[in-house]
């Protein structure tokens, strides 16, 4: 490690905290700047008040929303760095596996791949960065992470095969479609729906069960609370949509974010309008929805 230019952790722990003038600085300061998160990160270096938020200790979700993008700008900044340091110390490949899908560089393929092996500890951060490098080729070892028994690797899971958009992961995804758990069987039906449509239509004719009327909440897309600004409302009453379809468009003091159809169906009741306030929880769209089974 080079020797760290004197305020570089405290520009660390100003960004986290919110202020991104820090990542002026941080870019300023050169490569240094990513081998001292990389170090902070694995635990190496003890940058005081800031390694704790570094590594993501008792931080909130916003503070691990900066962590993010800290990392994925001096990811994208300084390429050379992030490769070098996991050439030089393979041991670094889990704690950079998050970064790399901030780079567009082949050499991050090998790594992305070795994350995937059951037990490896960072599969989710693997397939995120397949969400962005993945090709056909990763099917049989996405596929197997349908199986894992964290919810959000198998979440991701699910994104992946949609966006390779491999007739391979048919048959896999179709199984999962009969699953009790809800969660599974929607995004199964979503990666299918982005599948198919790659492909240029269904294999077979879809099975559908009806699922009555779903009322969709402000809250459903929340990722802070409100109060919410309806900034676009895009469907009407009778409206059919699909699986994962844009409906509302929302907006409060710190994010904007999308309310979507977590089911196809059709819009039999919207009860938002543009430029309204609208506080959390507050029903936005009722849809006739339905689930596919087959």
């Amino acid at each position: 490690m080079d020797v760290v230019p004197e305020g570089i952790d405290d520009l660390i722990l100003s960004f986290l905290s919110g202020d991104d003038r820090a990542g002026s600085g941080l870019v300023a300061a050169g490569p240094v700047s990513l081998r001292r998160l990389i170090g902070a990160l694995a635990g190496r270096i003890d940058m005081g008040r800031a390694a704790s938020g570094a590594r993501g200790e008792r931080c909130g979700r916003e503070e691990f929303e900066r962590l993010d993008q800290l990392a994925g700008l001096l990811a994208r900044t300084f390429p050379e760095a992030l490769f070098d340091a996991v050439a030089y110390d393979p041991t670094l490949e889990p704690v950079v596996m998050r970064m790399l899908e901030s780079v567009a560089d082949p050499r991050a393929v090998p790594i992305l791949e070795r994350g995937l092996h059951p037990g490896s500890g960072v599969r989710w951060s693997a397939l995120c960065g397949l969400a962005v490098h993945g090709t056909a080729d990763h099917t049989p070892a996405v596929v197997d992470c349908l199986d894992d028994a964290s919810e959000s690797t198998r979440s991701e899971a699910f994104e992946v095969l949609g966006r390779v958009g491999d007739v391979r992961a048919i048959g896999p995804l179709l199984r999962r479609l009969s699953a009790d758990d809800g969660h599974t069987a929607r995004r199964a039906s979503q990666a299918l729906d982005r599948i198919e449509r790659r492909i240029g239509g269904p294999l077979t004719p879809p099975v559908w069960l009806e699922l009555g009327p779903q009322e969709l909440t402000t809250g459903s897309a929340a990722i802070f609370g409100g109060p919410w600004r309806v900034m676009e409302g895009l469907v009407e009453c009778g409206q059919t949509v699909r699986d994962g379809e844009l409906l509302v468009f929302l907006e409060n003091d710190y994010v904007s974010t999308e309310l979507t159809a977590p089911w196809p169906g059709t819009v039999t009741d919207v009860r938002i309008s543009v430029g309204n306030e609208v506080s959390d929880d507050i029903v936005a769209v009722v849809l006739q929805a339905r689930r596919r089974i087959g």
